[in-house]
């Protein structure tokens, strides 16, 4: 009996111990390590921080929307360009978009009645207009350039002269939260002066790179930019998608080191 008992005992020994080892394994083999995040299908827009010796400088490409080959052509330069973009074109939403899943800040480029006679284009403000008037196209263009985070100008020389015009507009983006971008075509504007009295965040273009379709025209105004944005420490250059335009900002950008590119709502953040 004493002999059934000590073989009992012995048997609850070894499975004890049998125990104490499956409870180990499990723990050292349960012990997983976290699994690494996936790394990104598509590469985003370099955006680089501006250095402390260079100046900044925002690259804003203004038409965008009426042609997709053009529009691929800006995306693939490697910068953090700006895209702004017509309302109310063949490929406005597609460009603004594509443009947002890059990195790209998207502007609306929204058509303003210039001086001179001829229209700027579907969707077009003009002073003539109520304010509701204004207001339900300006809504219009806004729907077919989905992002925005603000907009500017295309022509409007005369619509950014007009105070009543520009008042109505500006109030607009400020019930959106979007900022104003005064293309500055012409001297008389109101735009910028317009948005700070009313509380928005507004900044004004310094150079039109491509006003003269023509390399060495071009270069100039590249250079004034440059000696702007050393005075200032910042400056906003607008351009076209033209093609010698579209030829010098690949080649003056791919070994840059004359500035810091930077996306323009970054300035328009530090602007007061």
């Amino acid at each position: 009996m004493a002999k059934s008992k000590n073989k009992k005992h012995h048997y609850i020994l070894i499975l004890f111990f049998i125990i104490i080892a499956l409870f180990s394994l499990y723990e050292e083999f349960g012990k997983e390590k976290k699994p690494k995040a996936p790394s990104r299908t598509t590469t985003p827009v370099e955006k680089p921080k501006a250095s402390p010796s260079k100046p900044t400088v925002a690259i804003i490409i203004d038409d965008l929307g009426p042609n997709k080959t053009t529009a691929t052509a800006v995306l693939d330069i490697k910068a953090p360009l700006v895209l702004s973009i017509l309302p109310q074109q063949p490929y406005s939403s597609w460009i603004a978009g594509e443009g947002h899943r890059l990195g790209h800040d998207i502007m609306a480029h929204i058509p303003m009645e210039a001086e001179k006679a001829h229209g700027p284009g579907k969707g077009g403000l003009y002073t003539w207009m109520t304010d509701e008037e204004i207001l339900d196209t300006l809504d219009a263009d806004l729907r077919t350039v989905p992002h925005a985070q603000g907009i500017s100008n295309h022509m409007g020389s005369a619509f950014t002269q007009d105070e009543r015009a520009m008042r109505v507009l500006i109030s607009e983006l400020k019930k959106r939260k979007l900022f104003f971008l005064d293309s500055r075509t012409s001297s008389k504007s109101v735009g910028e002066k317009s948005a700070k009295t009313l509380g928005v965040r507004a900044l004004s273009r310094d150079v039109f790179l491509d006003d003269k379709d023509d390399l060495v025209a071009i270069e100039a105004e590249w250079k004034r930019l440059l000696q702007i944005a050393n005075e200032k420490g910042h400056a906003i250059l607008l351009a076209h998608p033209r093609k010698n335009t579209l030829q010098f900002l690949r080649k003056k950008l791919k070994d840059n080191k004359e500035v810091a590119v930077v996306p323009v709502s970054e300035l328009i953040a530090e602007s007061k």
